[in-house]
């Protein structure tokens, strides 16, 4: 059936340049994917190296969803008091994946266990009072739900009235503002919850009650693991977004269910015709989640909970077939019933009404919403559809971005008998004889709420690329987002001006198109399927724009760079093509973006990302007196704040006793996974936060994460760093301290400044380097006279900070190799010494050299590695410098045979003491019981200036 689908228009997603810098620099991959990943929500180095490389172990403490302590304990008392066991479920895969999982965890652990899936056309969505009166009369004595039941208030204080069943919910639909008086209530999006992540599927918030209760029943910290299949399937089925623990469950959950034993698996994928070594995403969102779905939504979902929980393969091969003749049935129902939809839109005219709503009598209730669907892939338009049956609509309805349907339905309630569902798609109930005032409510509102540029289908666009971009190092560095899905779309790209070589109708009925494609003398395979067209329109020669996913095509062990194209044309419309310039971010408030300044000049210095605490040792190391003029790297105009604490024998201070009973709460989240997103859940409470971190690249990047993390709720959040101004920095202690600014992040030494500003939260979010940084931290939460002091940091902070230190004192071996490339370089007779030609100025002195130390085995070699390991040689005698301050400027000092000893230079002796020191302490701080590493300091003071 032909698509009515109007011409796109191309839109640009906006890019972030310094986050995209940021996460290219810390985790070393390509611009191209770093800005990818910002495009799909990763804004922070630590969840950009978590999406790449975390594995399924890192997934977060299920203790750490309300009620999971209470949930355990209630359910392994009932297994071992033998009481009988209900697992209430959904009629959806999500919640049929989830029942089976949680009937098999708890046979697993000898249950005496049932479960009960809620018919769809007779009983609807959710826990049904009638259903726990069932259960109730049925000796049931734990019911637990799984995706489902947060908002079974009533039906739970039923149960509580009539003397039970006790009931455990685990949901994760959107929670209401009085829960459920359940014995435990476990959903990720809790406003108490802790959880670092609060997109789990039903089946996830199941499969992390399973793995609380197998690791307590003593079944090993793994035993989870083997219900990931069914996590996958569920999790894929409820379009959730494969991003997060999402994508990891998916991710691991794809081998899974390769391997799978489960001979219910096994059976439905012969059924529907997937082979275990293909399969992917698409062949379970299109392939198996269907089959699932489809007894519920044409009869009982009991019999996909049988399959699922077989152990018999004859048994489970005739249930699946029985699934897949329901399946077939269902599609030739919902084609029936999209031929009519189309019919009465043919008669009513398609595009009289922005809001399409059509009603009818035939039209089976559990495909309207597939058709609807369908309609709007058309159309692209909201579409509602209902199913009139004696007098009563039952309804379901899908949208377009930027039109909310929830809310929509919401100021059309006067038709309504109930309703529910979110922006993309709602389900409603109504009289038969209100569909009529329902359409024209929706379109009155339409008329004020949906403009017309909504109504045009765009194309997002990741980003404009060459054709010569596309290596297979680059296609093969791409690959690593997957598994794509739902809010993590496969990469699109666009080229503009790339020439057609030539093209042709390919496939059995010619309808897609082969192109040989040309831009600057690169020539790259495309293939769009179902574009055949187009063909009419395209000449050799013609140069076009190319909508494309870039893949790679193996073929008789030759691999090469193909394109999958998605849409291509002459010269189209374009929205969202980038302007010049850095804006922070566009939800912040003005003020304090003049504030902060433009980071158009400082984003891409390698300074802007060391440590504060390296800094302040670069920045004494130049008072002491530098190699040679300009030779430590610094800061020119910002040094004073990193002066401003050097060391406690050197600086006149003030003491603070420690008081015996701390006048704040201490939290202590260290080692605590994705603390990102732990951030923006205390950023998220309505109280002054300051945040410290080790960089100034650290603040603006959690700066622009907290923004968009903090949309909704309104917190301002600003950053306050080194490179700013003294007035500028003035103004935003001022901001902070009247309220105006909700979270601001800064480094140690510059939390000083603020100390009197009455923050009522401090995160400690990054490892001090050094005791004399958590003395400075310590007095800032005593003068402040804070509430709570939140820990955040851990071992991944100790790993930069030994990189760090490491370029700050280099031992012996890399100050060989230094001294090594300095005597070749003089020389003037290799490569080398004529590569130091390119030098011309002494920034690029040092800079040319640390790159050259990176190539010989020391990748942690910094600019200043190099200045300090030539003023250490200028103490040992074995360096001077020349005089004229232009031309290169070391002049080598042969030893003359003499044996030198690196203690005999100040400098090496005092900078290893200090990497000793921090590294001692970092170790301890880590590892320490929390009340030492507060009280335990010696001397037993905090030093501060004010």
């Amino acid at each position: 059936m032909q698509k009515m689908v109007k011409e796109k228009v191309w839109h640009l997603k906006e890019g972030n340049p310094v986050l995209q810098h940021i996460i290219s620099r810390e985790l070393g991959i390509s611009p191209l994917l770093a800005r990818l990943l910002v495009n799909r929500g990763v804004l922070t180095a630590e969840d950009a190296r978590f999406f790449l490389q975390g594995n399924i172990n890192q997934m977060g403490n299920p203790y750490l969803l309300p009620d999971m302590h209470r949930a355990v304990e209630l359910i392994l008392t009932a297994i071992e008091k033998r009481k009988n066991i209900l697992v209430y479920g959904d009629y959806d895969a999500d919640g049929v994946t989830a029942t089976a999982l949680m009937v098999q965890v708890l046979r697993r652990l000898g249950a005496r266990v049932d479960y009960y899936i809620p018919h769809r056309l007779v009983e609807g969505y959710g826990l049904h009072e009638e259903a726990v009166h069932w259960a109730r009369q049925s000796g049931v004595d734990l019911l637990i739900t799984v995706d489902c039941g947060i908002s079974a208030k009533k039906e739970v204080e039923a149960a509580l009235g009539a003397g039970g069943p006790e009931i455990i919910i685990t949901d994760h639909h959107q929670v209401p503002e009085e829960i459920p008086p359940a014995a435990a209530v476990i959903n990720p999006l809790r406003k108490e919850s802790l959880y670092p992540f609060r997109d789990l599927a039903g089946v996830g918030v199941a499969l992390k009650l399973a793995q609380a209760l197998l690791e307590a029943a003593g079944e090993g910290e793994n035993a989870w693991h083997d219900y990931l299949d069914l996590a996958c399937v569920g999790t894929v089925a409820d379009i959730v977004p494969l991003l997060g623990e999402n994508r990891l469950l998916v991710k691991y959950g794809l081998p899974k269910l390769a391997a799978t034993s489960n001979p219910g698996f096994q059976a439905l994928m012969q059924a529907s015709g997937v082979k275990a070594e293909k399969i992917g995403v698409r062949e379970v969102g299109f392939a198996l989640a269907p089959r699932l779905n489809a007894a519920g939504r044409m009869g009982n979902s009991r019999m996909a909970v049988e399959l699922l929980l077989s152990r018999d393969p004859a048994e489970a091969e005739k249930l699946a077939a029985q699934l897949d003749r329901e399946n077939r049935e269902r599609q030739q129902v919902e084609s029936r019933v999209l031929a009519e939809a189309l019919g009465m839109l043919d008669a009513l005219g398609r595009d009289r009404d922005p809001v399409v709503v059509l009603a009818s009598s035939g039209w089976h209730p559990g495909v309207i919403g597939i058709v609807a669907s369908r309609l709007v892939d058309m159309l692209y338009r909201p579409v509602l559809l209902v199913s009139l049956d004696e007098g009563l609509g039952k309804g379901s309805g899908r949208s377009i971005p930027g039109f909310h349907l929830y809310r929509a339905l919401s100021h059309c309630r006067e038709h309504l008998l109930s309703f529910g569902g979110h922006e993309g798609a709602a389900g409603f109930t109504l009289p038969a004889d209100r569909v009529d005032g329902l359409r024209q409510a929706l379109n009155d509102y339409a008329a004020v709420a949906l403009s017309p540029d909504l109504l045009q289908p765009r194309l997002e666009i990741d980003a404009l690329v060459s054709l010569e971009d596309m290596t297979c190092e680059l296609v093969t560095e791409l690959d690593g987002l997957g598994p794509h899905g739902h809010g993590n779309p496969e990469p699109l790209l666009a080229c503009s001006g790339a020439a057609v070589i030539n093209c042709r109708e390919v496939g059995r009925d010619g309808r897609h198109l082969k192109l040989l494609l040309q831009e600057k003398g690169v020539v790259r395979d495309g293939i769009g399927f179902d574009l055949a067209g187009h063909l009419e329109n395209l000449s050799p020669g013609e140069a076009v724009e190319l909508a494309f996913v870039p893949s790679l095509d193996r073929w008789n062990g030759d691999v090469r760079v193909q394109l999958e194209i998605k849409d291509l044309r002459r010269n189209g419309r374009w929205e969202g093509v980038q302007k010049p310039g850095l804006a922070l971010d566009k939800v912040e408030n003005n003020s304090i973006n003049q504030l902060t300044g433009s980071l158009q000049t400082i984003y891409k210095e390698p300074s802007f990302f060391w440590p504060e605490f390296i800094q302040r040792i670069l920045a004494v190391s130049e008072q002491e007196g530098p190699a040679c003029p300009g030779q430590i790297p610094g800061i020119p105009g910002f040094q004073q704040p990193f002066l401003q604490v050097a060391c406690h024998a050197e600086e006149p201070a003030r003491s603070l006793q420690l008081p015996l009973e701390l006048p704040f709460q201490v939290k202590d989240l260290r080692e605590q996974p994705s603390r990102p997103s732990r951030l923006a859940r205390l950023a998220d409470v309505r109280q002054r936060l300051l945040v410290v971190v080790s960089s100034a690249h650290r603040a603006v990047e959690l700066a622009m994460f907290l923004r968009r993390a903090c949309y909704r709720s309104g917190r301002r959040v600003a950053f306050c760093h080194p490179w700013l101004s003294s007035q500028q920095r003035e103004k935003l202690c001022q901001l902070f301290a009247g309220g105006e600014i909700n979270v601001l992040l800064t480094t140690p030494v510059l939390a000083l400044d603020l100390a009197g500003s009455g923050a009522e939260n401090l995160v400690i979010y990054n490892l001090p380097y050094h005791r004399e940084e958590w003395e400075i931290l310590l007095a800032v939460a005593l003068v402040e006279k804070i509430r709570s002091l939140w820990l955040l940091f851990g071992k991944e902070d100790m790993r930069e900070a030994c990189f760090y230190l490491a370029a700050l004192a280099p031992d012996r071996d890399p100050l060989a190799r230094l001294y090594s490339i300095l005597s070749q370089t003089s020389s003037g007779s290799n490569a080398l010494a004529r590569g130091r030609r390119e030098v011309d100025s002494e920034d690029n002195f040092s800079r040319w050299l640390a790159g050259l130390l990176r190539r010989n085995g020391c990748p942690w070699a910094q600019d200043f590695t190099v200045a300090l390991g030539l003023k250490v040689f200028f103490e040992l005698g074995l360096v001077k410098w020349r005089s004229e301050k232009s031309g290169w400027p070391v002049i080598m000092c042969p030893a003359g045979g003499r044996k030198l000893s690196l203690s005999a230079s100040p400098t090496y002796c005092r900078l290893h003491r200090l990497k000793k020191e921090a590294l001692s302490w970092q170790e301890y701080v880590l590892k320490a019981p929390l009340r030492d590493i507060i009280t335990g300091c010696q001397p037993q003071r905090v030093i501060a200036r004010f």
